[in-house]
């Protein structure tokens, strides 16, 4: 029997129980006490998120599937996000669409429509293993999104060798549903009918365990679940249908049946007749079908004399649905298999692991030696990155345009925009910067905050609401949790600055790679926000460039720090100047006084510059103009926050505009048609085979 509890759990257990568990209720309260289900190594830090606000209809409560916020006009915005990171490494394919298919089931079980996905996805280098893994990743979550009909609108592709053994595969996805019909994941009341609809399987057993663990190099093949998603369109349709008519919906993921009933019971009790659930494969153990993690299964929770009518909307499609217990008052959670008591233990012990708080450490800063390259070579190697390729080969591979709402495409922007049923256009975007995190996770935590807020005004758009990812590896080592800490307090401030309040969110431990070395601490944030007036339409032409905000020499923590190492100062976020220079691009959209822009961030004003000069496009910049540092480097690659590169028309209005509300702004350039060129001072730098490969790597890799 392999657990993941320590023996300190084991004692805790034992003492309260005041007796020796059984076999099949280790496997329930190692399932119940992993870390991927408790968050028992970072519930006592995640309190620290701002969670409320007057526009929060549900947020971080324990044990709820997603957060939900008010949008207006009666709606609410239901928002997720999670990873299938470990089941990726082991079956990429199907790790990647049980993750799809999981967020999904996350959304419908507020009784929300899922209206967009978005993934972000983390591999290492390109070489046999890594793109099996990408290819897999990638086939998996269009399989899913476009057979169950939910566009995937946007994400992130990043390629970062800490990731070759341990790939990261975050989805996330929006939901809409009357304000007024938002159903709990939990019960308040005893004699609730729990009615479980799917089959059971032997796929995914322990998988909330082997979650809460690292890879072990072993076969782990059973602990990856299979995806069905034409099972899974059953599931969406039915449960919505019938949203209104239940107390509670429960998606069975981590933990199966597990953890969804003691979730679910919510302090009260429930008593489940194992020999009552639909099996798959006849000859199931009472205890494989406690933990079993099948895909495409939702628990209700329903009042006696509805159950009858709940599992006949099922039973239209063939689909199984069955009364498998009740909400009892007795705080106990009881497995029984033919009237024989499987598992016997109270709500409390399952629902109360024991909190860790583990030593931190801040190592001292690596020095990263300094590899001496002139202007030209640094821009055409740090262009030619994959991390700034085109994304096309990618994104192509899923059907966004599916139920005709996505107005800005993958591609389009640095945020997607969906058009809501009441009217309204809703902005997501998903940022993480593993490069800045491995040197100061604190500053990162603030910076992807502030960064997802930037990417929403570049399409008119203000944020709502966070749902943030925290990946990291074992909390047991003291620099790793030292970083997670210090990411959580990041986010936490950036996001009481911006008066957004964090909704839910994960945690995923033990991402690590065959050696045991961590992978650089990754947090993620997805943000969601409305367009205020006009949507951004970015289209290049020609004009002037026009630079807001004040470049640092911040190249620690940066793209070009990891090619080059690090000079000048850490990359930092500027709060004020990130929401100033925000505020000043939507006016400046609302006014029409913006044809393109881009906020500064991953591969500095360069980076930004690519994208013009991709579109057919020379771009002639006047160093001096750049307002900040005098460092050449610093001015091309610094990826310090608060900044954002505009074509316009009318420069004038920027600089009058930027001047009244305390912002630098200043014209460094103009934009023509013409050769791939940048003209950088009096020195002319082609960039024609950088733009060959920009279009080109992904495809002529993979």
């Amino acid at each position: 029997m392999m657990l993941t509890l320590s023996n300190n759990e084991m004692e805790v257990a034992r003492r309260v129980l005041g007796r020796e568990p059984k076999e099949s209720e280790w496997k329930l309260l190692d399932a119940l006490w992993s870390e991927h289900c408790s968050y028992k190594s970072s519930k006592v830090f995640l309190r620290s998120l701002p969670s409320t606000g007057p526009n929060v209809i549900m947020s971080i409560e324990d044990w709820q599937d997603a957060g939900a916020v008010d949008i207006g006009d009666g709606l609410a915005l239901v928002l997720k996000v999670e990873s299938h990171n470990h089941p990726s490494a082991i079956d990429p394919f199907n790790g990647a669409a049980t993750g799809v298919g999981g967020i999904l089931r996350d959304i419908i079980s507020k009784g929300a429509k899922p209206i967009a996905l978005l993934d972000m996805i983390r591999v290492g280098k390109l070489d046999d293993r890594g793109k099996w893994l990408l290819k897999n990743i990638i086939a998996g979550i269009g399989f899913y999104g476009n057979n169950v009909g939910v566009p995937v609108v946007g994400g992130e592709l990043s390629f970062d060798e800490t990731f070759n053994d341990n790939p990261l595969v975050d989805v996330a996805c929006a939901g809409i549903v009357p304000k007024d019909s938002v159903v709990p994941s939990v019960v308040r009341e005893a004699g609730l009918r729990l009615v479980l609809a799917g089959f059971t399987g032997l796929d995914g057993l322990g998988g909330a365990s082997f979650a809460s663990r690292k890879l072990s190099g072993m076969d782990e093949i059973g602990a990856v679940q299979i995806a069905d998603p034409f099972a899974g369109k059953i599931i969406i349709d039915v449960t919505l249908e019938i949203a209104k008519e239940v107390e509670a919906i429960k998606d069975l993921g981590g933990g199966g049946l597990a953890v969804a009933v003691t979730e679910m019971a919510n302090g009260l009790g429930a008593t489940v007749h194992l020999e009552k659930v639909p099996l798959r494969f006849k000859f199931l153990s009472p205890e494989d079908i406690i933990i079993s993690e099948t895909q495409e299964r939702m628990l209700f929770a329903v009042k006696p004399d509805k159950v009858e009518k709940i599992c006949s909307k099922f039973r239209e499609y063939n689909y199984p649905c069955e009364d498998i217990g009740e909400i009892t008052e007795d705080p106990r959670i009881r497995f029984l298999y033919n009237d024989e008591v499987v598992t016997d233990l109270p709500s409390d012990l399952l629902l109360s692991p024991p909190l860790n708080v583990w030593p931190m450490e801040r190592p001292p800063r690596r020095a990263r030696p300094v590899r001496e390259v002139s202007v030209e070579e640094a821009l055409i190697t740090v262009l030619s990155h994959p991390d700034l390729v085109n994304k096309e080969w990618a994104y192509s591979q899923y059907d966004y345009e599916v139920g005709t709402s996505t107005l800005i495409k993958p591609g389009q922007a640095d945020s997607a925009v969906i058009e809501l049923p009441n009217g309204k256009h809703l902005a997501l975007k998903g940022d993480a910067n593993q490069d800045l995190c491995a040197e100061d996770a604190y500053e990162c935590g603030k910076s992807i905050v502030a960064e997802a807020y930037r990417n929403l005004a570049t399409v008119g758009a203000r944020g709502i609401a966070v749902v943030d990812h925290l990946q990291f590896g074992d909390p047991r080592k003291p620099d790793v949790y030292q970083d997670f800490v210090d990411a959580v307090r990041g986010i936490s401030e950036a996001s009481r600055f911006f008066s957004i309040p964090v909704v839910g969110g994960k945690v995923s431990f033990h991402n690590e790679d065959k050696n045991g070395n961590p992978i650089k601490p990754t947090p993620l944030v997805v943000m969601a926000g409305l367009v205020e007036g006009k949507i951004g339409r970015n289209k290049v032409t020609e004009g002037n460039l026009v630079l807001l905000g004040e470049t640092r020499n911040e190249l620690i923590g940066t793209l070009f720090g990891r090619i080059y190492g690090g000079r000048g100062e850490l990359s930092r976020a500027r709060l004020m100047e990130d929401l100033i220079s925000s505020n000043l691009v939507i006016k400046g959209i609302n006014e029409g006084k913006v044809k393109w822009n881009k906020d500064i961030s991953k591969g500095g004003i360069a980076g930004a510059v690519l994208k013009i000069i991709a579109e057919g496009f020379s771009v002639r910049i006047v160093s001096s103009s750049i307002v900040g540092t005098s460092e050449m480097l610093g001015k091309l690659f610094s990826e310090n926050g608060g900044r954002f590169l505009v074509i316009t028309d009318d420069p004038q209005w920027f600089m009058y505009q930027s001047g009244r509300m305390g912002l630098t702004a200043s014209v460094i350039g103009k934009v023509s048609k013409g050769d791939p060129d940048l003209i950088l001072d009096e020195r002319k730098i082609s960039l024609g085979k950088v733009v060959e490969n920009y279009y080109s790597y992904l495809e002529g890799e993979l």
